[in-house]
């Protein structure tokens, strides 16, 4: 996608679909979501949604230590968008007006997936050097 819809546009459309995962979608799946970007083509057929999800390593792996929840792992989440792309898709032509509603592409969020892996080899260095 070389050019994107106006930022105005892209911001609602990452709003809303912000909230419909947080209010209106009860897969336990997609709890823990962050929707950190939305990219729409100029001419609103296709958007790209970049999330990113809490790592598992940050919190701990005991469910009763972290408030009884599952964390779930990249697939998972996956899964949890491809089955409710098109509930967030018709929540989301409810609330957006547009010419269009654009086609969902849920994506990991590069960005945060890069930053996971500087932290944790900043982390294995640092345990490194504190075993020296």
């Amino acid at each position: 996608m070389a050019k994107s819809a106006n930022p105005r546009t892209q911001r609602a459309v990452r709003e809303a679909i912000a909230d419909i995962i947080e209010n209106e979608v009860a897969d336990p799946r997609l709890t823990l979501v962050t929707i950190t970007d939305v990219d729409v083509t100029p001419d609103l057929d296709y958007a790209r949604v970049y999330y990113s999800i809490l790592q598992s390593d940050l919190v701990s792996g005991t469910p009763s230590r972290n408030g009884g929840e599952h964390l779930p792992e990249p697939d998972e989440v996956a899964a949890g968008f491809d089955a409710a792309k098109s509930r967030i898709q018709s929540l989301l032509a409810r609330r957006v007006k547009m010419r269009r509603t654009p086609d969902l592409h849920f994506l990991p969020d590069p960005v945060a997936e890069q930053a996971a892996r500087v932290e944790d080899l900043i982390r294995r260095v640092k345990h490194d050097e504190d075993r020296e």
